[in-house]
């Protein structure tokens, strides 16, 4: 009888842990399937003119919602990961779970390192649209920037996929 409370704690701070990890990922992925699928392609065509001052203003906030969020996720999961499984790793190559976390963990950091040259990118236009509303140039910098933004989407929606089905398989 001793142990449930114990136990009792142990499931409260896992629960505590998993809503820290999740509701960042939630706003992490969601900030970046937003910004890939919706404005981005939405500023481009809008043209030069708009695309620098709207984006300058969305920028900031932006970043700071989807890198505070991503690193949430990214620090949350890695506490629930070392609390609730044997600290040695042994579970991470020796199981379907841990290979799946792994693999989670490995495209979500994939698809954040996408997200930060997506940002570049967007910086550079920028930079590009207050200089000069010439399109020569600037179109090859928008590819790049849709470009890595959709993969950085994809990537931590694979990310998400992975980590979900991890306790199934």
């Amino acid at each position: 009888m001793c142990d449930i409370p114990n136990e009792t704690a142990v499931n409260a701070e896992i629960i505590f842990l998993r809503l820290l990890h999740i509701v960042p990922g939630v706003v992490w992925v969601g900030g970046t399937i937003f910004f890939a699928f919706v404005l981005q392609p939405s500023l481009i065509k809008t043209g030069p003119k708009h695309f620098g001052p709207v984006m300058e203003s969305l920028l900031k906030p932006m970043l700071a919602l989807i890198h505070t969020s991503a690193w949430m996720t990214i620090i949350f999961g890695l506490a629930m990961a070392f609390r609730v499984r044997d600290p040695l790793f042994d579970f991470l190559w020796s199981t379907n779970w841990g290979i799946a976390i792994v693999s989670g963990f490995v495209t979500a950091l994939a698809g954040y390192g996408l997200g930060v040259i997506s940002v570049r990118y967007s910086k550079k236009i920028i930079g590009f649209s207050a200089v000069t509303s010439d399109g020569s140039g600037l179109r090859d910098l928008q590819n790049r920037a849709v470009l890595s933004s959709k993969m950085s989407a994809l990537f931590v929606v694979l990310s998400v996929v992975t980590m979900a089905i991890a306790q199934h398989i």
